[in-house]
């Protein structure tokens, strides 16, 4: 097991007041991933889906949701979770940069969420990501999407390499699994 604790930053295009700080840590259990993503700031002012029963939806990324990427190093092919505090969460397959090939087929994430004031945590099980992507050395992008209360939307991530948002990005896949 190995444990990473990260901080996501805000892409400098889309700055916010209303958020503090991002969080996540990072726990291999076996071939399965735990996340925790700590977020604080000024819970009331940002958009947080209410809870509707953990099913599977598109589209999770234009609302706040905490997102995973799982790639191997030596391939293009990468695999991205989408997660919302309200248990709702979507997972896909990519052949290489966008190149979606479809939902991935995967067990139920386990997600959950509490809030308190000026605190939210979203923790996640990521069972165990596909084996072609465990056969070099599996590496992890993190990021999130906040929504405030008024629309507007902050991107955040371990790393921002271009000019505007993009978690696609194989240099934002900056975390060994290893």
């Amino acid at each position: 097991m190995s444990d990473h604790q990260v901080q996501l930053v805000c892409h400098p295009a889309h700055p916010t007041t209303r958020v503090d700080g991002l969080g996540v840590q990072v726990t291999r259990l076996g071939a399965g991933v735990q996340l925790r993503y700590d977020l604080t700031g000024n819970l009331a002012q940002l958009e947080i889906p209410a809870a509707r029963g953990a099913e599977r939806r598109d589209e999770l990324w234009k609302h706040t949701c905490f997102e995973a990427f799982i790639g191997a190093e030596g391939t293009d092919e990468y695999v991205e979770f989408n997660f919302a505090p309200n248990g709702d969460w979507a997972a896909y397959r990519f052949s290489g940069h966008r190149q979606n090939a479809g939902h991935l087929d995967c067990s139920t994430p386990a997600i959950g969420a509490v809030s308190d004031g000026d605190r939210l945590i979203v923790s996640v099980l990521i069972p165990a990501p596909p084996p072609d992507l465990t056969e070099g050395r599996p590496r992890l992008g993190l990021s999130a999407v906040v929504e405030e209360k008024d629309g507007h939307l902050s991107y955040w991530a371990l790393h921002h390499p271009s000019n505007k948002p993009d978690f696609h990005h194989n240099e934002t896949f900056k975390l060994s699994l290893d």
